[in-house]
């Protein structure tokens, strides 16, 4: 049996490696669909490690392997994602992103970095003939966004069948509320479904002197945003958890004489039960006809982004087994069901997974994901390293 002082120590012997990494790939992050240079240093980094890796899985992933399976038949895989997010970076850290508008706002660099060093870790094992098992490392790209076929990058690394062989996924998320030796496991439902849709509303343009020529496209969305707001207080069971949010609205014309001919609203629906989905859809195409009694038409484009997360509970107490081994995590906690999404929700239904929440809190100066100033306490870089390793090993063990 791998010595689990001895993953510890290996994470705290790479701690200066993975932090570099995170560094580097924090000052150069890349938007989904674009992760090509990330993508060259995972493939570069592995390749040096010992590992078998295949480049451009999915697009612009990268799959490794290590170890031969063994008598149990069992390969496990670690999944980390690695694009950013269009914001601009609030930060005066010498790491800070270097390109214009884009940002690791979500804390896919640590996600990176920690699963490289896992990497690192069972690589030495491997070497010294304590890896007992094989393992395939996952970097996905496209965690925050969808091609022009709805499917993100989780979708694309299936069906290029970067999960082909394995018995199980494991992967983790940074989450700025917990402290750094804390994670949060949760058997069962953990994260949202989320779906996506698009509004247009259609009126009739004219000169904002003569409104009585035209049909106000905005006076329409305004009318259909009041009434979308009632679908959740209103239309839906109070006892089925729902998300329903507007976050954007525009018109085409945005100009103090012009009556709008056409305006657009974006929106998001978070959920824990399938069902809930056709639901909203057939509210929002409801509430949507307060256009046409109106005088306008709308169109509605509605797509379902990605499953409701759900760890396997077989999976997620092995984990839970490793993560008591790890003589650097203080605390494990049940972080409760969570409104957020993840495409690794479709790992989760292709074969047994688990989601883990690694605490990064910077103490004091709490951060917000997908926000500017989002940072981590890198202290949680070796932890989190460790916690990967130890896990694959401990399943590989049973």
């Amino acid at each position: 049996m791998t010595s689990t002082t001895h993953v510890s120590a290996l994470a705290q012997k790479y701690e200066e490696k993975i932090r570099s990494l995170r560094h580097h790939i924090h000052r150069h992050p890349e938007l989904s669909f674009h992760e090509s240079a990330t993508a060259k240093l995972v493939a570069e980094t592995m390749r040096k490690l010992g590992y078998e890796v295949q480049i451009k899985a999915g697009g612009l992933g990268v799959v490794a392997d290590l170890g031969k399976v063994g008598s149990n038949g069992k390969r496990i895989g670690l999944r980390a994602d690695m694009d950013a997010l269009p914001i601009t970076e609030d930060s005066s850290q010498p790491y800070c992103s270097t390109t214009e508008g884009v940002m690791h706002a979500c804390g896919h660099d640590v996600h990176t970095a920690c699963t490289l060093g896992a990497a690192m870790i069972l690589a030495d094992l491997h070497k010294a003939g304590e890896l007992p098992g094989a393992v395939r490392f996952i970097f996905q790209p496209a965690e925050e966004s969808t091609n022009d076929d709805g499917k993100s990058g989780a979708t694309l690394m299936i069906e290029g069948g970067a999960i082909d062989g394995l018995a199980g996924v494991i992967g983790l998320h940074v989450f700025p509320d917990l402290p750094v030796g804390t994670i949060g496991l949760r058997s069962g439902s953990f994260l949202a479904a989320c779906d996506k849709f698009d509004i247009t509303i259609n009126g009739k343009g004219c000169h904002g002197a003569f409104p009585q020529n035209g049909i106000d496209a905005v006076v329409l969305a305004s009318q259909a945003v009041q009434t979308i707001q009632t679908i959740i207080s209103r239309r839906k069971s109070a006892l089925s958890p729902c998300v329903l949010t507007l976050g954007g609205i525009r018109s085409k014309t945005y100009k103090s004489n012009i009556i709008a001919e056409t305006v657009e609203l974006t929106g998001t629906a978070r959920y824990f039960e399938p069902e809930i989905s056709t639901q909203v859809k057939a509210e929002l195409i409801r509430a949507l006809t307060v256009v046409e009694s109106m005088g306008g038409t709308f169109d509605l484009e509605y797509i379902s982004e990605n499953p409701p997360l759900v760890n396997d509970p077989g999976l997620t107490e092995i984990v839970r087994k490793a993560a008591k081994q790890v003589a650097e995590i203080k605390q494990i906690v049940d972080p409760g069901q969570q409104m957020g999404a993840e495409d690794f929700s479709f790992y989760c239904e292709a074969l047994p997974s688990c989601f883990i929440v690694l605490g990064a809190e910077i103490a004091g100066d709490r951060r917000s994901l997908h926000t500017p100033r989002f940072d981590v306490d890198e202290n949680t870089l070796p932890l989190g390293a460790a916690l990967l390793a130890q896990a694959a090993v401990t399943f590989l063990e049973q």
